[in-house]
């Protein structure tokens, strides 16, 4: 049984030493080929920095979800035969409330929206609300503003009639009417080509809709955005206070806050590796050195990114500042190493050439396999269901990868092509403070491995227990700032209007014309005012619009305009009749709420804008309801509100599949790594520990895990391996030295553990820099991820020798050893 552990140890012992003689060449053949390296490097980095201009930025829901998804598909669909869910809402609030002056800035607003609003579909108010009347046997539908108010009387029929119809309220004025809305609708895509000019034509035309369809972009939305607040801004200080709505208004400030992060927290990010390797190297070289690798490898992976049409999205955001940290790691292992072989003999000129090659042969393979766990890490996010993390899960390892080799092959042409100043060691006599304060972690957890093992495992169960208050979450309106016009707008318009959300109905009555049967109708008229009513986490509907209320209003106009008849036609003919008068009166209204065979309408509920989480009770809900209301139709439900759930559902299964292969795959490398199963095991102990620590700080916190926070797991588990990597590849030749397991530990932290703790201090300020976030999600992000790097140096300076310690045996000495 020894013997077989023996030749195991001995052939893993062949395959590291293979390992090292590989690096070692590259470090050989890179130096004598130093300004080749160099030319080739920079030739490939500016190649793919040149594709930068063409990286573009998405933070629209749509974007959560794969071309395929069925939910996607189902809105794309909906947007394609019925227009736009995406709403620009403007919230009017008068300080002298409706008066003639008001509806005449109101006007000209509205007019100078319809004439310079780019990608425009329509713009909806009070200005152009329906009015429909009669004219003997001619059905007219105008304007309830064709020309603005010029007196009282003419101010007082404007807002008579607003209170005749309906409609208006809670959607183009509010119940106290206090706030009068303008709506901007986008055309929902752009026609590509000549040939979709027939499209109105074809049988099902929704069938279609991902082919012939090209949906506006976030780009476009931006565009739509700053224009319509470019003309808004031209109508304040005239007594009227503007606010901003709507989930494209929303998608807009959240480009605004990712491009302002990405502005500040990069360049923070190189601040703080400068600061940190100046304190640890104090060399020029030290600093300069890494910086150019990092940057180097930052403008290819985003170069790469752009070639790959991976947009900068809400889970992208962390990859510039994160590789920039993981990337610096690697060259502070190899670097120290240098350092160290360079100052060994001053009675010798330095040997730079031989240092180089050392290090990168010593240090190679733990900076390899260290990239390789944080890849695999990273690397699990590939299945996730929400596409944008799924894209992270590919350009990220790949930018770690391409750190790695930019790592191992820079550093020795550097080393060649310019001079190295060596540094006087300081005289021999007390140990530095920072190897005297290792040798006292090491007496503690060699020491007393059973107690510092119990600690750790209380804290564990804590954060265990405490970890049960998690919760899965997405509001992504509560990212912005308190003071965010899109935040202040929603909360308005949430509170005065009914919402900014739509949930809509797609109702199949399963035949041409199925929507003439009065039956129908009346069910749909009775959905239009139960819905309202229903209210689940406080979530209810501000309105209900449908089709039926273009009925009420034209059969009420052909009735004289009696109130008594703003109700629906009895029968099928007369419905029939009094739908194609309407189309005839030049309105495109029913357009949008019902297909032209009269088979499937549209029926729209407005709510308000909250975590999405709630949404899933709300909206089954409805759909009982529904299940019940439409027994015999098909009933199916899209909007907004529908991306919101199939989002927040796609987050559990997403944690479920990263976390899963995660911790498999980084398990098999350790295990592949030490060559022993149970040293293997170990390791990823001492590494699970941290993570569960952090979830524990989430629940005790009531810190959700949404978009951001998903990540959290994954990431902290491929970054915290690494430092457990280096601790046990040097503690393992320590080991096999002196065959002592405290020595072992002290001669690891004497040699690595500067490292360790400078790549960990690294790492915890890098993602301490997402507390300058303008976003809120990224705040959370930053403090978790760097408690998590913190929990992790602990663990592996403190846990991880004492877990040995237990296994070996404080004294013990190696098989075979006398």
């Amino acid at each position: 049984m020894q013997r077989h552990k023996t030749a195991k140890e001995q052939s893993m012992a062949m395959i590291h030493n293979k390992l090292e003689s590989f690096f070692e060449a590259i470090a050989k053949w890179v130096y004598a080929h130093g300004v080749l390296t160099l030319g080739l490097i920079l030739l490939v980095s500016v190649m793919l920095a040149r594709q930068l201009p063409h990286l573009t930025i998405d933070t629209r829901d749509q974007s959560f979800f794969h071309p395929d998804d069925p939910t996607l598909v189902a809105y794309d669909q909906f947007r394609y035969q019925f227009g736009q869910d995406d709403i620009f809402f403007i919230a009017m609030e008068p300080e002298n409330g409706l008066t003639p002056s008001f509806f005449n800035t109101m006007n000209r607003l509205h007019r100078e929206l319809e004439d310079n609003v780019p990608y425009l579909d329509e713009v909806k108010s009070l200005i152009n609300g329906r009015i429909v009347r009669a004219d003997h046997d001619t059905l007219i539908v105008e304007d309830l503003i064709p020309e603005p108010p010029e007196n009282f009387i003419e101010n007082q029929r404007i807002l008579t009639l607003t209170n005749h119809y309906p409609l208006y309220e809670n959607f183009l004025v509010s119940k106290d009417r206090t706030l009068a809305m303008i709506m901007v609708k986008a055309q929902a895509f752009v026609q590509p080509s000549q040939d979709d000019l027939l499209t109105g034509f074809e049988p099902d035309p929704a069938a279609h809709a991902p082919i012939a369809a090209q949906y506006l972009d976030n780009e476009q939305n931006v565009e739509i955005n700053d224009r319509i607040r470019e003309i808004v801004d031209k109508y304040r200080g005239q007594g009227i206070k503007f606010f901003f709505a709507g989930t494209p208004v929303f998608a807009a400030e959240l480009q605004r806050g990712l491009e302002k992060d990405l502005g500040l927290m990069t360049p923070l990010s190189f601040l703080l590796i400068i600061i940190f390797l100046a304190i640890l190297f104090r060399r020029v070289s030290g600093v300069v050195y890494p910086v150019i690798i990092v940057l180097l490898s930052l403008t290819s992976s985003l170069g790469l990114m752009a070639v790959w049409k991976i947009p900068v999205s809400n889970a992208i955001m962390i990859l510039p500042t994160f590789l920039i940290v993981v990337g610096v790691g690697d060259s502070v292992h190899i670097l120290t190493i240098f350092y160290r072989n360079i100052q060994k003999d001053q009675n010798h000129k330095p040997d730079k050439k031989a240092a180089i090659i050392n290090a990168v042969a010593y240090s190679g393979l733990p900076v390899l396999m260290t990239s390789l766990t944080t890849a695999c890490g990273l690397l699990s996010f590939v299945w996730a269901d929400v596409a944008i993390i799924a894209q992270l899960g590919y350009i990220a390892p790949a930018g770690v990868m391409i750190a790695f080799f930019y790592t191992v092959l820079l550093l020795p042409a550097l080393v060649a092509v310019f001079p190295i100043k060596t540094k006087q060691l300081q005289p021999q006599g007390q140990p530095p403070v920072a190897d005297r304060i290792f040798d006292g972690i090491a007496n503690i957890a060699t020491g007393k491995p059973l107690a510092v093992t119990a600690v750790w495992i209380g804290l564990f169960l804590v954060a265990a227990i405490a970890s049960f208050n998690l919760r899965f979450s997405h509001n992504a309106m509560s990212w912005l700032p308190h003071d965010s016009t899109a935040r202040e707008g929603t909360r308005l318009m949430d509170r005065k209007n009914g919402g900014t959300v739509m949930l809509e109905i797609i109702l199949d009555s399963g035949r041409v014309n199925g929507l003439h049967d009065p039956d129908l109708l009346s069910r749909m008229d009775q959905a239009g005012k139960v819905i309202p009513t229903i209210c689940e986490h406080n979530i209810r509907a501000g309105k209900v619009v449908s089709m039926v209320d273009v009925l009420k209003e034209t059969n009420r106009a052909l009735n004289g305009d009696a109130d008594l008849a703003y109700a629906l036609p009895e029968t099928r003919q007369l419905a029939a009749q009094e739908l194609i008068l309407f189309e005839s009166s030049g309105s495109d209204d029913l357009a949008e709420l019902a297909d032209g065979k009269y088979q499937k309408a549209r029926i729209s509920v407005l709510a308000p804008f909250t975590d999405s989480i709630l949404y899933q009770d709300y909206v089954e809900k409805i759909k009982n309801y529904l299940a019940l209301q439409f027994p015999h139709e098909a009933v199916s439900l899209t909007g907004h509100m529908a991306l919101f759930i199939g989002i927040t559902k796609m987050f559990i299964t997403s944690m479920a599949k990263s976390y899963l292969f995660a911790f498999l795959a980084i398990t098999i490398i350790m295990m592949a790594i030490m060559g022993n199963f149970k040293i293997g095991l170990i390791s990823m102990i001492a590494n699970i520990v941290p993570i569960v620590l952090v979830f524990g700080v989430m629940g005790g916190a009531r810190i959700p895990i949404d978009m951001v926070t998903i990540l959290v797991g994954s990431i902290i588990l491929g970054l915290v391996v690494d430092d457990t990597i280096h601790f046990l590849h040097h503690f393992k030749r320590a080991y096999e030295l002196s065959g002592c397991v405290e020595t072992a530990v002290k001669e690891t932290l004497h040699n690595t553990g500067r490292a360790i703790m400078i790549t960990s201090f690294v790492l915890s300020g890098g993602f301490i820099i997402y507390t300058t976030a303008y976003l809120s999600c990224y705040v959370r992000f930053g403090i978790l991820t760097a408690s998590a790097v913190l929990f992790a140096l602990a663990a592996d300076l403190i846990l991880l020798p004492a877990l040995l310690t237990l296994v070996y045996g404080r004294g013990a000495k190696k098989a075979g050893q006398n």
